[in-house]
């Protein structure tokens, strides 16, 4: 779920790479989280932006071995 439904009635949310990729971090979904705009604008420009990447990065950690498992399925 997003913030908000567009008009076709599909959940917006975006996608933040967690490792710059003007930084040399992968263009790969490992790397990548969904989150709403505000929370993505703040990833980038909020002052805790640092701090927000830290905590998206450990929230991305938990998610990815439980999408890895199943696709095993």
């Amino acid at each position: 779920m997003g913030p908000f439904q567009r008009a076709d009635k599909t959940w917006y949310i975006e996608c933040h790479h967690v490792h710059r990729l003007s930084d040399g971090g992968p263009d790969s979904p490992r790397n990548v989280i969904g989150v709403c705009p505000n929370c993505h604008r703040r990833a980038h420009f909020g002052a805790d932006r640092e701090e927000f990447n830290k905590l998206l990065i450990d929230r991305l950690r938990l998610v990815e071995p439980r999408r890895r498992r199943k696709s095993q399925s």
